[in-house]
């Protein structure tokens, strides 16, 4: 194949373009997707319960959200990996079923440890699940199609927190915590036969798995998330935090020594020398940061300051998905007409405006926590989900666009571990910065009490104003330092996330590739490979050792071209 040409892409015959079939496939995909992203935030809004039946402290609480973030990234690029050689049908099959099966017990775990131990175990389902509801998605549509099926896909990876919240909330109206588990567990293993008749199997058994690499992976993911997740507790000098992070950056040092040495590397990180994968890579990463940090830090201020239950917290942050749904909308015309670079960074800086149309709100809070002008962070919200779902399909495409087309499901990890990586450090940065605002904040209103109760006081706003229910009238002026501490701290960390999300807005606009799109090919072209023209030519950064012949046919035998449903 010449050097910058896109890969061919041959179809078997008899194979269907039934739309009908695509619109099915698309669902059932999406389906997967959210239930995995809304593996967290769901359970997020239910830990007071949790707290309550299960006696948990705030370290496993933090720990029965986090176990899943960790086990989820640190396995996203073996996962994907695996699923360009052994079958992604058969690793989304897999996926699902550990997914569904770990969320359907933990909703009978009988203490913390159980909880925790079952919350990785369905993150590993998650990781198998996540990069395949991409790659299979993009392998089924045609080149023309393939931008509403990613923006689809995008936009429901951006809203997925938000209905998940959203569900959640409506069974906890009714039912204990442990009802947000088995529905979603349950929900992942009722999708089995869809996905097993509607998903092709493609797979490419030439292949490397490169374990070496994997293994290297996993050893960076896991120090770099574990030691983020736990900074905030322990402190970023803590030999705890200083040694798992000192293990992550040994072993990214020993993934990238490894990939460049390797003759059949799993990720060539050559290839970051495109600017589209690069950008790409950054776009996601940061977006992810500011959203996930929202998502968590939100429906705190909204349920522990202004006294919410956990269907009114979620039903106030239904402005995002409102805002994702038109960004989403609006992105794949742009990207058509003007290419990726003006949709994301007028994205990345419309969720700038959103933060700090959001911190500004906070600033005018009253003693009970409320914001007068409750139109303002409406706007904030509606602001940052349109910048979100603006943002998020050009920063896919454009990590898509930037790998080998055998290796799609590499291309759907390397995408997803940006966000999962970006989003653990959005919260990890962003509580801190609230954490510290707070206790510098609410020290002098705690001067006069005793020490037993100065402690839980100083953890947190819910501690403050447990405290100020205890000791009778001096209470209120607690209670209201505790609520304009904790809005100032969550000011503070949105005025950081609106900087970063500005400055990415900047990088986006300077390095993203400028050139627009090919057009697409006519009806029956045989041609699906990369549909974006980037600065450099897509020769310029294939692996040596990938193979570029056309693949065979989905007759039974190894392809990487799945038979249409």
């Amino acid at each position: 194949m010449p050097a910058g040409s896109a890969p061919s892409h041959e179809v078997a015959p008899g194979v269907s373009k039934d739309v009908r079939a695509l619109q099915l496939l698309l669902l059932v995909l999406c389906a997967a997707l959210a239930l995995v992203v809304a593996g967290n935030s769901a359970l997020a809004i239910a830990l007071p319960g949790i707290a309550a039946d299960l006696s948990a402290d705030q370290g496993e609480l933090t720990w029965i959200i986090d176990a899943y973030a960790l086990t989820f990234a640190a396995l996203l690029l073996p996962a994907g990996i695996a699923a360009d050689r052994v079958g992604r049908r058969t690793m989304l099959l897999g996926g699902l079923v550990v997914f569904g099966l770990a969320g359907a017990g933990s909703a009978f775990a009988p203490d913390a440890g159980w909880l925790i131990g079952l919350r990785a175990l369905a993150g590993v389902g998650a990781a198998a699940t996540f990069p395949v509801t991409l790659s299979a998605l993009v392998d089924a549509y045609p080149v023309e199609r393939r931008g509403f099926a990613v923006a689809v896909w995008s936009g429901v990876s951006a809203a997925g927190a938000v209905m998940g919240t959203l569900i959640a909330g409506a069974l906890l109206e009714v039912f204990g915590w442990g009802s947000v588990q088995l529905v979603f567990g349950l929900g992942a293993l009722v999708l089995l036969p869809a996905v097993a008749i509607l998903v092709a199997e493609s797979r490419n058994s030439a292949l490397s798995l490169d374990p070496l690499g994997a293994l290297w992976a996993v050893i960076a993911l896991t120090g770099l998330v574990y030691g983020v997740i736990e900074a905030p507790q322990l402190g970023w000098t803590d030999r705890v935090t200083l040694s798992a992070l000192g293990i992550g950056v040994l072993g990214l040092t020993g993934f990238v020594v490894h990939e460049l040495r390797s003759r059949a590397p799993s990720l060539d990180v050559r290839l970051f020398r495109n600017r589209g994968l690069a950008t790409g890579s950054l776009l996601v990463s940061l977006q992810f940061f500011a959203s996930l940090g929202l998502f968590v830090l939100a429906p705190q201020y909204l349920q522990v300051v202004r006294d919410y239950s956990p269907l009114q917290a979620a039903a106030a942050l239904l402005f995002i998905p409102v805002g994702v749904g038109a960004g989403t909308a609006l992105a794949p015309r742009l990207l058509k007409e003007v290419g990726a670079k003006v949709p994301g960074a007028a994205g990345l800086a419309a969720m700038a405006v959103g933060f700090a149309v959001l911190a500004s709100a906070l600033g005018d809070v009253d003693a009970t926590g409320a914001v007068p002008r409750w139109w303002l962070p409406a706007l904030g919200l509606l602001a940052f989900g349109f910048g979100f779902g603006l943002a998020i399909t050009p920063g896919t495409v454009l990590i898509l666009d930037g790998l080998p087309e055998d290796r799609r499901s590499v291309a759907s990890a390397v995408n997803d571990i940006t966000r999962e990586v970006g989003g653990v450090l959005g919260i990890a940065v962003l509580s801190s910065i609230l954490i510290s605002v707070y206790r510098d904040d609410i020290t002098s209103a705690l001067a006069a009490l005793p020490p037993p109760l100065r402690e839980p006081a100083l953890d947190g706003a819910a501690g403050a104003i447990a405290t100020a229910d205890r000791i009778g009238p001096q209470g209120a002026a607690l209670a209201e330092a505790a609520r304009a501490a904790f809005a100032a701290g969550l000011a503070a960390a949105l005025w950081i996330g609106a900087a970063v999300l500005a400055a990415a807005a900047a990088a986006c606009a300077i390095l993203a590739p400028g050139r627009p799109p090919v057009e697409a090919p006519a009806a029956g072209s045989h041609t699906t490979g990369p549909v974006f023209v980037h600065d450099e030519p897509p020769g310029d950064v294939r692996p040596s050792g990938e193979s570029q012949a056309t693949p065979a046919r989905s007759d039974g035998s190894d392809t990487t071209t799945p038979r249409q449903p």
